[in-house]
């Protein structure tokens, strides 16, 4: 992902000093990859980050709805984890005790 392009669609909520490291790790989707989709067969969770300018709202709403994730939405841009790690912990806390056996 081109560095200049990174804080400006993937970062914009957070502060620049943050921004340049996510430009750093993102790597090329390798499609070739995969070999099936995991939620055809076990349960999904998403979040849904309502500012997300990378993606794009429709597009999280549109895989959420298609994988029949348990989904929550949260006023943030693409990089949740680091704006609002509190809603993505709650989310993947969730996640753990309901699969837990």
């Amino acid at each position: 992902m081109p560095t200049r392009s990174t804080p400006r669609s993937s970062t914009s909520w957070l502060p620049s000093r943050h921004a340049g490291g996510r430009a750093a790790e993102q790597r090329p989707i390798d499609a070739a990859s995969a070999t099936a989709a995991a939620w055809h067969t076990i349960p999904s969770w998403a979040l849904v980050a309502r500012q997300d300018e990378t993606l794009g709202t429709p597009v999280e709403r549109f895989e959420a709805r298609r994988a029949h994730s348990h989904t929550i939405e949260i006023n943030s841009s693409h990089v949740a984890m680091i704006s609002r790690p509190g809603a993505v912990t709650r989310l993947i806390e969730d996640a753990a005790t309901t699969t837990a056996p």
